[in-house]
């Protein structure tokens, strides 16, 4: 192994000195010598983020530059930590975990802690990737088989279990999560046959019974009382440990305790006033306050009015921060655009939707929205682009959604003098739906019928 004190302790004094070009390029170096040195990315890490902190700004470059075409997964690796050193967002450091776990999956075993690092490091900005969370469950997986240590396993099981309750739907999560605790209960069984007096054994009982609650995927009630009993007598031992007072607030939150959970989210956030996940939080909290009051005032007449209209005002000001904090995030985005368009910034939500319009994730309803943001401001040829580029994305044509949207492009071609084509699409819907709307009667008239 390859000795790289001299240049770690050059990287650690470039930081000291906020010289960020250097301890990169250092790190950088580092990196093409030992790629699985885990103290070489946690020093590229803190540079990065160091030297976006203090421009208070992530260049675009960053986040425009070309992928590395190489299909070394080293040099895709190199590629991808350049690429963070210019822009440290969520984004950027996934593909950089990405990269790593290529790295490792090619044969590089020693890659598993980098990969399992870079997705922790992406985990922790606050931002949901199904993707990330099934990789770093799965290496850490991986991690327990290697090292034998339960902790691992418990990982594991906790992060499968973020992704499980994130989409109940997932094809595989919950199907896993049952074989890793079987697995779980397994080796606890061969752990407690392995002799030792009477007391020991219990205390190993303790032990493990503690670890599973504390890992465990909060399903009732009582489940959430048993793991904030632990983290109670854990943060009486320790009040400084941030991810205990996060992990107190989310189990407050996941059985609506929403007051303890902001208790807790506030007392995090003054551990580390950085950390833009824990705020991400806060601000769930606020939206989710919103929607009880809008629940509470539900047919109240004005009331109800006055709560749906707060409700809109706090998610509008979240996702605008969210936005402005993490702008290469297009979810941030999207949900902000489709707030304001709900509060009738046509304008602003526009905007929006012309960013998100190229995420895969957000393309077809982004055309959708777009369409109706034109027609609004009576740019009725932009409008019609962007309803058949939405209809062009569709699966399904006989969801009401895609009636929706073929019945609004209908008048549109119809408002612009487009007769044959106004006389197509809703001949089309009709065939899909004879009674929908006045399609018929439209159509009838276009016709001279």
């Amino acid at each position: 192994m390859v000795d790289l004190s001299k240049h770690l302790a050059r990287a650690k004094q470039a930081i000291e000195r906020r010289n960020w070009a250097l301890a990169l390029e250092t790190c950088e170096q580092c990196l093409d010598v030992d790629p699985a040195n885990l103290e070489v990315y946690k020093l590229h890490l803190d540079a990065s983020k160091r030297k976006a902190k203090e421009s208070d700004k992530k260049s675009l470059l960053g986040s425009m530059s070309m992928p590395v075409m190489s299909k070394d997964p080293h040099k895709q690796l190199i590629g991808a930590m350049k690429r963070v050193a210019t822009n440290p967002d969520a984004k950027t450091i996934a593909s950089a975990g990405d990269a790593a776990q290529k790295v490792y999956k090619s044969g590089i075993k020693t890659m598993l802690d980098v990969a399992i690092f870079l997705y922790e490091e992406m985990k922790a900005s606050g931002l949901f990737n199904a993707e990330v969370l099934w990789n770093l469950s799965n290496l850490y997986f991986d991690k327990f088989n290697v090292a034998k240590d339960q902790t691992f396993l418990d990982k594991a099981i906790k992060t499968m279990g973020e992704l499980e309750r994130a989409m109940p739907n997932h094809a595989e999560a919950s199907r896993t999560i049952k074989n890793w605790e079987a697995r779980r209960s397994m080796e606890k069984r061969n752990t407690a046959g392995t002799g030792g007096d009477y007391r020991s054994q219990l205390s190993s009982g303790d032990k493990s019974h503690r670890a599973e609650v504390m890992s465990r995927i909060i399903r009732t009630v009582e489940d959430a009382l048993e793991v904030l009993k632990y983290v109670d007598e854990d943060l009486k031992a320790n009040a400084t440990d941030k991810a205990l007072w996060v992990k107190k607030g989310d189990t407050h939150r996941r059985i609506n305790q929403l007051a303890e959970a902001r208790a807790a989210f506030v007392k995090a956030q003054e551990l580390d006033q950085y950390d833009f996940g824990i705020t991400m939080k806060l601000g769930d909290i606020s939206i989710e306050d919103a929607k009880a009051k809008v629940a509470a005032a539900a047919g109240q007449g004005e009331a109800e009015v006055e709560a749906k209209k707060a409700l809109l005002a706090v998610e509008i000001a979240e996702y605008r921060k969210r936005a402005e904090r993490q702008p290469t995030e297009m979810t941030h985005k999207y949900n902000l655009g489709v707030r304001l368009l709900q509060g009738g910034n046509i304008e602003g939500a526009a905007a929006e939707f012309q960013r998100t319009v190229g995420d895969p994730r957000y393309r077809r309803n982004s055309h959708r929205y777009l369409g109706y943001c034109f027609s609004k401001k009576n740019l009725l040829d932009l409008a019609v682009q962007q309803y058949k580029s939405f209809l062009s994305l569709v699966d399904d044509h006989l969801s009401d959604e895609a009636k929706e949207v073929r019945y609004l492009l209908g008048r549109q071609l119809e408002d612009l003098g487009k007769r044959d084509e106004a006389m197509a699409e809703y001949s089309r819907l009709v065939e899909i739906d004879l009674g929908y709307k006045d399609v018929a009667d439209r159509l009838g008239k276009l016709r001279g019928t």
